[in-house]
Formats: C-alpha cells, structure tokens, sequence
C-alpha cells in the first residue's frame, strides 16, 4: 500500500510539470493571435492536445483525471475559437 502512495504523488507532481508545459505551449504559440487563428494554428493546437491526451498516464487515479480533465477544458475554454 505504501509503493502505491508514493507513486500515486510521483505521478501527480509529473503531469503537474506536464499541464504546466502545456499551458505554456499553448500560450507561446497562440496567446499573441489574439484569437485569429488558421487553419493551421487549428491543425498544430489539435495535434498538441491528441497528442498530450494520448501520451499522458494517470492510471486509475481518479484525482488525477479530475486535475488533467480540468486543465484541458480551461484551455479549451480560454482557446475557444482555436479548438
């Protein structure tokens, strides 16, 4: 039970780091286009997210859907016309 603990916090602090990334990614690429956005800043945004999504692990951990979950819908809604 203890190993389970300890790796339910690793995994938390690593997609913490990672939602950190991504919302900086997001914000690099596409703050500055005051939402005008193309087709292509449409295709480069989706491909991040599928990607991420794809690509990140939370296991079982319903805490962590939750925090990853959160995330993507704030970038969803702060990207509205992007995604």
């Amino acid at each position: 039970m203890k190993v389970n603990i300890k790796i339910d916090d690793i995994l938390e602090v690593l997609l913490i780091k990672e939602l950190e990334w991504l919302k900086e990614e997001f914000e690099i690429l596409f703050k500055s286009r005051n939402g005008k956005y193309t087709e292509r800043d449409q295709k480069i945004a989706n491909h991040i997210l599928d990607y991420f999504l794809e690509n990140t692990y939370v296991g079982d951990n319903l805490i962590l859907h939750n925090l990853l979950y959160q995330r993507v819908e704030n970038i969803e809604n702060r990207y509205i016309n992007l995604l």
